[in-house]
């Protein structure tokens, strides 16, 4: 920490009235807000990536202070995330002036450009998509209206990618999310908004494994020499050739450009461009992915976020093999499909992983009705080098809309096809399905729900997804359900084990505490483990 007679002197010395005050002056002249501008008390930059970490960790770290920093938005200022700019104003000279402002764009992440002056010359110091540095002299104080990012010196190729930093590729994705999509000019509807990071993070993936093939050729995923407008228009010109060399990627999606300003595509490659997506572990891949999950809750519609504790240890449970045949019928965001590939990556040897990609996309499936939640199960799992299209937008329960609505359902769901059947449904006590589609579907649990023969309940979706379960197992399938805990104990549903009995052995349950799902919401869950009789 900068100790008070330190500060004092910084703040009232002649490099503070000769140079800081004039250049804050010329900065709000330029259309800078004053509230953007944070010299007292002085911005610290981490030291190292340990005291990086710290600070990202909300804890006290080893940091420099700098003589002003530009962020965003008055509403961020004072938060790392949002660091535009940094600025230094002290006597060295100007070529150490330039190697001060480098170690500090290296220690802030968001931070783009740094500027030095004496009064009497300046410089700016860009960091460039690749992570190096270029210095620009006697440009004055640089204005809001300016872009910032910058392409690299030369074109990137796949020899140039940087394998991201544990940890790095999770907080990527997460200014993606935070800083620059919900900012978005045309994009401005959150789901939206979700699908269009999607598509670029696809098309990213796509360019990294091309290139993987000429590493010394230039990536397709990179920011133009020409700037915005010019890379976002290759970027929508890529995209429209992924869709039609991936059909099956985007199958049952209705894809249209993507809809994002020029200002966002710019930003987006920037982040992205220089990182190699192919060598990250699959571990850090789906860690990552997790902050996309928990953007696309949808709590109103019964969709909680399954803690990844409790999806490891639910996997576990159901000893995952490379002979199972594996789907999720409410597969949400895949959490429990990438634990699934992600276990038996673990179990075999690393000259083997191959099989583990080829059961993937041989054996692993799931359905969600929400098209964003297909959209980053399919992105998570070419991420992880899976490339499976295994995963469809339709709805499990309601089997008499599959061949008008769904019809490339039919195939996939065929009854007792399955080994194993591991979900989370959406439950709630409004989210039911009605006696008539129980009743075109006959769903013998809506007609014991009833206690009348021949009759129909309207039944909690969770539970007639136990029976949609029942018909996809082969005999011996196991299941793995997460359900509330009430069903096993309420008089409400005395009926249930009379049910269950006929069809089910039960093997395990797993205690979810309360707290896994506080937040969404306040039911106590416990995740089940049946046998197919």
């Amino acid at each position: 920490m900068t100790d008070e007679p330190t500060l004092s002197r910084a703040l009232s010395g002649p490099e503070h009235q000769q140079v800081r005050l004039p250049v804050i002056k010329d900065l709000i002249e330029s259309g800078w807000d004053q509230g953007q501008l944070r010299w007292k008390p002085e911005w610290r930059v981490p030291k190292s990536p340990h005291d990086a970490a710290k600070r990202e960790g909300g804890k006290s770290f080893a940091g420099w202070p700098v003589d002003l920093a530009i962020f965003d938005d008055p509403q961020h200022v004072g938060d790392w995330e949002h660091v535009v700019a940094i600025c230094e104003f002290k006597q060295p000279s100007l070529e150490e002036g330039v190697s001060q402002l480098e170690i500090y764009l290296a220690r802030e992440p968001r931070a783009r450009m740094g500027y030095w002056t004496n009064g009497t010359e300046d410089v700016r110091v860009y960091k460039l998509a690749d992570g190096t540095f270029k210095p620009f002299h006697n440009m004055g104080v640089p204005r809001p209206e300016e872009n910032f990012s910058r392409p690299s010196e030369r074109p990137l190729a796949f020899r140039d990618l940087v394998t991201p930093r544990p940890g790095q590729l999770r907080a990527v994705f997460k200014r993606l999310l935070d800083v620059v999509v919900a900012r978005d000019s045309k994009s401005t509807r959150s789901e939206s908004q979700l699908n269009e990071l999607c598509n670029l993070l696809l098309l990213k993936l796509e360019s990294d494994s091309s290139a993987s093939y000429h590493d010394r050729e230039p990536v397709n995923f990179q920011l133009s020499p020409q700037g915005e407008e010019s890379t976002a228009s290759s970027i929508r010109r890529r995209f429209a050739e992924l869709k039609k060399m991936r059909p099956a990627v985007f199958a049952e999606h209705r894809e249209g450009d993507i809809e994002l300003d020029d200002h966002t595509i710019h930003e987006a490659v920037y982040e992205l461009s220089n990182l190699n997506l192919l060598n990250v572990g699959p571990e850090a891949i789906s860690a990552a992915f997790q902050v996309f999950r928990r953007a696309n809750l949808k709590a109103g519609e019964g969709q909680y976020f399954t803690p990844q504790r409790v999806i490891s240890t639910a996997v576990r449970m159901m000893d995952i093999r490379l002979d199972d045949k594996i789907i999720d019928p409410a597969c949400g965001t895949g959490g429990f499909l990438t634990e699934a590939f992600l276990s038996l990556v673990r179990e075999i040897p690393e000259d083997k992983a191959a099989q583990a990609r080829t059961w993937a996309h041989r054996h692993v499936y799931g359905v969600d009705k929400d098209s964003i939640n297909v959209k980053l199960t399919r992105a998570i799992m070419v991420g992880l080098g899976d490339g499976s299209v295994n995963v469809h937008i339709g709805d499990s329960i309601r089997e008499h809309r599959w061949p008008k609505d769904y019809p490339h359902l039919q195939q996939p769901l065929s009854e007792e096809s399955f080994t194993v059947v591991i979900t989370n449904p959406p439950f709630g006590r409004n989210l039911k399905v009605s006696k008539v589609d129980a009743r075109l579907n006959k769903y013998s649990i809506a007609e014991a729900a009833s206690r009348k023969d021949g009759e129909y309940a309207d039944l909690e979706i969770g539970l007639v997804f136990l029976e949609r379960a029942h018909r996809l197992l082969m005999r011996g399938g196991r299941l793995g359900i997460v359900l509330p805990e009430t069903y096993f104990f309420s008089p409400t549903y005395k009926w249930l084990p009379g049910w269950l009995e006929d069809r089910f052995i039960l093997r395990g349950v797993l205690n979810i505490p309360m707290e896994a799902f506080q937040g969404f919401c306040r039911a106590k869950t416990n995740f089940y483990v049946f046998e197919k009789k």
